[in-house]
């Protein structure tokens, strides 16, 4: 049996529809491009920026890079294990860690807050919000350790702000968690600091309270002023015992001598006397009986100062030194090259959605042609064509019945 012709096969056959209906093809593809092009026009445009950035001592393999980009660090690590060297190992926490804060929903959340972008979306929550935010949104790490930050705004500047919110916040949030030995005993050395000034104020205060209830500022220097007075005092009043026993010899007790004398003596006694118990109003130092206990107090209350304050300062320099280790053991994330707004607009890329939906518009008639000549060869065919019609009609009686019946329930 020769074979058949090409007009004659099938191949033949859709070739011969296609040319026939090329320019109703041409016409369909013109309307969709046209009304592409109107449907690009009513889209809301939209501008990226990016920028890169480096987690500081830290470097990244090619296939550690997507692991740690998709939140698997720790899967990669024991992959690495069981490989034996076989698979390269991830470059460490540091950059695993900054990869999954940036990409994670905290962070694209606190955008979407910021920006209000729940009602710019319309949005009925925070996950549809998340969603279309995360289709505008990308982080990417290269070979070499380089971050790649992209995110889509309403304007140029919008976007690079939005670049420039999503590293701060991601620093913001690397700085509250404790990944390290060095911030976990600088968070417990600052509660201890804290507990440090408090008990050194108390004792602080304490003093405050003794030199105003005592007047004791410098004990000790007034003491030994207070032991030069009396002593002065003393030795006056030897002197004046002295004159006085001399005039008791020649001078009666009448005499106006020897009664200036007497008083004079009198009167440095009593002051010795006062000084020495109860004390007067008109005397800067306390009264001599109470200065020992005052200088044992002063001297327990000075102990207690400077041993607080020895140890307030021994944690103040340790928390020093530890913020100090901190910031060196700490990942931060550290831009490299600022945020950059791209020229042209991301969406809508009308030139590339007119061409895609004429394409799409183009294969679908192709499609169909290829239907519509398959069905026909299908009816065409004595082994098929009868049942085909035979179907076809039994499925349109069903359809003329249910008709009938609905028609005459309606009478």
């Amino acid at each position: 049996m020769a074979d058949k012709v090409l007009s004659e096969k099938f191949t033949g056959i859709v070739i011969r529809r296609i040319v026939l209906n090329a320019r109703r093809i041409m016409i369909l593809c013109l309307i969709v491009a046209v009304l592409s092009s109107a449907w690009a026009l009513t889209r809301t445009p939209r501008w990226s920026a990016w920028a890169a950035a480096i987690v500081p001592g830290s470097t990244a393999s090619s296939i550690s890079s997507s692991m740690g980009a998709l939140g698997l660090g720790d899967a990669m690590g024991g992959l690495a294990g069981l490989g034996a060297g076989m698979l390269p190992e991830p470059a460490g926490i540091d950059i695993t860690l900054a990869m999954q804060i940036l990409g994670s929903r905290r962070i694209q959340e606190r955008i979407i807050l910021k920006y209000d972008l729940i009602n710019r979306y319309k949005s009925i929550s925070m996950e549809r919000a998340t969603s279309k935010f995360s289709e505008r949104f990308s982080v990417s790490l290269s070979p070499e350790g380089i971050i790649f930050i992209t995110a889509e705004g309403s304007n140029r500047t919008e976007a690079a702000a939005m670049v420039n919110d999503i590293v701060t916040f991601a620093n913001e949030e690397l700085s509250t968690l404790v990944t390290s030995r060095s911030r976990r005993s600088r968070i417990h050395t600052e509660y201890a600091l804290a507990l440090a000034y408090d008990s050194l104020e108390a004792s602080r205060n304490a003093m405050e309270e003794f030199r105003a209830r005592t007047g004791l500022v410098f004990p000790e220097q007034q003491a030994s002023s207070m032991m030069d007075v009396m002593a002065s005092i003393e030795s006056e009043m030897v002197t004046a015992g002295a004159v006085l026993s001399g005039l008791s010899g020649n001078l009666s007790a009448r005499s106006a001598i020897y009664s200036q004398a007497s008083a004079q003596y009198r009167y440095l006694e009593e002051a010795l006397r006062v000084r020495s118990t109860v004390g007067d109003s008109l005397s800067v130092f306390p009264v001599m009986d109470s200065m020992p206990g005052y200088l044992r107090e002063y001297e327990a209350l000075s102990v207690n100062v400077e041993t607080r304050s020895a140890v307030y300062l021994f944690l103040r320099q340790e928390l020093e030194n530890l913020r100090i280790e901190e910031s060196r053991e700490s990942p931060t994330i550290e831009i490299i090259v600022p945020p950059t707004p791209t020229y042209l607009r991301a969406y809508p890329k009308r030139a590339v959605m007119v061409l895609t939906h004429v394409f799409i518009a183009f294969i679908l008639c192709i499609v169909w042609l290829i239907f519509l000549a398959w069905f026909r060869s299908v009816l065409d065919s004595p082994e098929s064509g009868s049942f085909v019609r035979s179907v076809t009609t039994d499925l349109r009686n069903q359809f003329k019945l249910s008709r009938q019946k609905n028609g005459s329930a309606k009478k």
